[in-house]
């Protein structure tokens, strides 16, 4: 299947969105089918519907997102939905351990949805059932598909060879895409993408929430404090990053871990900072709703990001923002983008990863510099932008 642009001579001759002559031309009309709504999305989602008129159509719930739900309940530049389906929920694994859970969304209802609001384009955020979906409408409609995507080389390697064929069958029949930054536009080109139908964006938050000058949550605690924020599974790396730091609390360095988020690593990172003898350095902080988030940064020196999978890690974004250098895995798909290279580490290799963490307590990890960090706001235009190009070259 392939979505394209042309026209549909059962509608009209023109492109949908026009008016006769003499008229302002109606606004583009959108449709975003997205698993869940995530805080970091909205801004951008934001932009969009301030552009265009914009439907959000989503799958389902995920149950380890608990302090997002909330955002269901305001109110929003754009239309928002649940599709009608349902949801399987699998465990990922690596090795033969599970690093973390995984939900697959079936939703028919994606293509009702579509077929009643009539979009003149559509974004779809995976390469899966609800793509198929977007590109069935896009076919029968002539309407053009985008495809919103951040998986990298290195994230994919987990993936079953079933989904990687399916990927590499699709990729070459679908014509735009939304790539979330370097790393995953290397992946798409792998899987043969076409590069001239690539919008390069860069991952983003709302950059208006975070500030230096924000007054910290948590205060008290021995310096320096080293952060992780996020769910505690596997894939995390938490556990490398407690071995890596271990080897200074036996030259005698003072220090915070400060861990805000819980999962079902939890228990067994307790264990293990017992059995390395940093216990007493580990402070569980509590886990926090996204308004709260601004306030953790600024409690900390240093954000640590020790990932062995992630296709971006907008915590990154959150810190630097917040004025918080980010020492970061080199298996996080920001990293190429916008972390130095003398803050980059390989979470299995503990002693270079140590030796990095020691540069820290020396003051020798250079400030974040917010600069190459893109708006919430850019990228939403920057998205509309290519929307309209499409759409409207007739």
């Amino acid at each position: 299947m392939q979505a394209s642009v042309g026209s549909n001579p059962t509608l009209s001759a023109t492109s949908t969105f026009e008016r006769p002559m003499g008229k302002e031309p109606r606004r583009l009309r959108v449709a975003l089918l997205n698993n869940i709504l995530p805080p970091y999305r909205i801004p951008v989602y934001q932009k969009i519907g301030e552009e265009t008129d914009l439907r959000v159509f989503l799958s389902g719930y995920e149950d380890n997102r608990r302090t997002w739900q909330e955002l269901l309940e305001r109110s929003y530049s754009f239309h928002l939905k649940t599709s009608w389906g349902f949801t399987i929920k699998r465990p990922r694994k690596v090795d033969g351990k599970v690093i973390d859970m995984g939900y697959t969304f079936i939703n028919p209802g994606y293509f009702w949805d579509l077929i009643r609001t009539r979009p003149d384009a559509v974004i779809s955020t995976e390469l899966g059932p609800r793509t198929l979906m977007a590109l069935l409408y896009g076919l029968i409609f002539r309407r053009p598909v985008w495809v919103w995507w951040g998986g990298t080389m290195h994230s994919a390697k987990t993936q079953g060879g079933r989904k990687d064929k399916l990927r590499r069958w699709l990729a070459p029949r679908i014509r735009h895409w939304i790539s979330y930054g370097a790393s995953s536009t290397e992946y798409l080109l792998h899987i043969g993408a076409r590069k001239e139908g690539i919008v390069q964006i860069q991952n983003c938050v709302d950059e208006t929430l975070f500030s230096p000058e924000t007054p910290p949550v948590f205060e008290g605690l021995s310096k320096p404090v080293f952060l992780h924020s996020g769910q505690l599974i596997k894939r995390k790396g938490v556990d490398l990053f407690f071995k890596a730091i271990a080897p200074l609390k036996q030259e005698g360095r003072d220090f915070t871990i400060l861990m805000v988020g819980g999962g079902p690593e939890t228990e067994p990172l307790k264990a293990l900072a017992v059995e390395l003898g940093i216990a007493e350095n580990v402070h569980w902080g509590r886990e926090c709703k996204p308004h709260e988030m601004p306030g953790v940064y600024t409690s900390a020196d240093f954000l640590i990001f020790p990932t062995i999978e992630d296709v971006w890690g907008l915590v990154a974004n959150e810190a630097m923002w917040s004025g918080v250098p980010v020492i970061c895995s080199i298996y996080a798909g920001c990293y190429p983008e916008i972390i130095p290279e003398e803050n980059a580490v390989d979470p299995y290799d503990t002693a270079a990863f140590t030796e990095v963490l020691r540069r820290a307590f020396d003051g020798k990890i250079p400030k974040p510099d917010p600069g190459i960090l893109r708006t919430a706001a850019s990228v939403g235009q920057q998205i509309v932008d290519d929307m309209e190009r499409v759409c409207r070259r007739k």
